[in-house]
């Protein structure tokens, strides 16, 4: 699907792409993802293959907003038919499950999650083209489009690399969550409105950098447990006045319910 332009944005974004692909700094940024093409090879499955052309991975570039505006998205797509789109500027997230099918991923359960009101129930469908990535979400009779960029690896990743601590705070630091990551996997956290948080990340077989990943909240309105997909690298979100160039994770889960959604983006401390 065509994007319609939005010279600002676009501008924005092609830095922000060149950024990925050509800073001097790419071991900082782009190792994140399982690549052929970059002469990676998983730990997790040596034997599996990503294609160069395949939707499998992580993106990074633009999607547009229900309301017809552009943002930087990053979109994760693992070979167990899930696929997850994170904006750290609204905190819209769209999670679909479905299909991978050569260079196509495709889905008729698609939820999107905005960052305010009501979730949107939907499709989508992604079409990869050797590192470029095109596609849209079709959600409550709304469509958002999809123009990515695949994040390439030289390296693996394991859940050593992802240990540490992260924090994210909004609405001028009215709302603080902050949690751990160790060396197995295991999360333990809480957040100012007084919910603690537990869970575990795991490897996905073939894969270097996605990690599915389980969150359940507790002692909070209502207890919920969230599954959906980490993505860990140096992303260029917008962070703290200036684009992040620190590694971090992504994380994008939905409750059972499909009525709520766990989102995070932070740099790793």
């Amino acid at each position: 699907m065509n994007i319609s332009p939005y010279s600002h944005c676009k501008s924005k974004t092609s830095t922000l792409l060149e950024f990925i692909k050509n800073s001097s700094g790419v071991s900082a940024i782009a190792c994140a993802v399982l690549l052929t093409g970059c002469g990676g090879s998983s730990s997790n499955d040596n034997d599996s293959i990503v294609r160069p052309d395949s939707v499998l991975g992580i993106w990074f570039g633009q999607a547009t907003t229900v309301e017809g505006g552009q943002e930087m998205v990053l979109i994760a797509v693992s070979p167990e038919g899930k696929a997850t789109m994170f904006s750290e500027a609204s905190r819209d997230t769209l999670i679909a499950h479905g299909s991978v099918s050569e260079n196509v991923f495709s889905s008729e359960d698609t939820m999107l999650y905005p960052g305010a009101n009501m979730t949107r129930h939907g499709s989508m469908q992604v079409t990869a083209t050797e590192d470029s990535l095109e596609g849209s979400a079709t959600v409550s009779g709304r469509i958002l489009g999809f123009s990515a960029d695949k994040v390439g690896s030289s390296e693996d990743v394991s859940l050593t690399d992802i240990a540490g601590n992260y924090s994210t705070s909004r609405a001028e630091g009215s709302y603080t969550r902050s949690f751990s990551i160790d060396a197995d996997g295991i999360i333990s956290g809480s957040d100012s409105n007084g919910c603690s948080y537990s869970g575990a990340v795991e490897p996905i077989g073939g894969m270097s950098a996605l990690f599915n990943i389980t969150v359940k909240a507790d002692v909070c309105f209502d207890d919920f447990e969230y599954e959906g997909l980490l993505a860990y690298g140096a992303f260029p979100f917008e962070f703290q006045n200036s684009i992040n160039e620190r590694k971090g994770i992504v994380i994008a889960a939905e409750d059972s319910s499909k009525a709520f959604a766990f989102r995070q983006f932070s740099p790793q401390d």
